[in-house]
């Protein structure tokens, strides 16, 4: 898998990963900094920017 693929790959299971934390998206929203529309467009595969996918891994761990 190469580097877009695999920041995809990883957007579609951060949704489900916020979820089993029991976080909301303004939990998750101000655990990162970002915007609810900012990570929803990141679970949604919409826009896949590799720092907020970091960023919003890095609150997840």
């Amino acid at each position: 898998m190469d580097h877009v693929s695999n920041a995809v790959a990883s957007a579609t299971n951060l949704k489900e990963a916020r979820l089993a934390r029991g976080y909301s998206l303004e939990d998750l929203a101000i655990a990162t900094g970002l915007t609810t529309d900012e990570i929803d467009a990141v679970e949604r595969g919409l826009v896949v920017h590799e720092q907020h996918v970091e960023r919003i891994e890095h609150a997840l761990r």
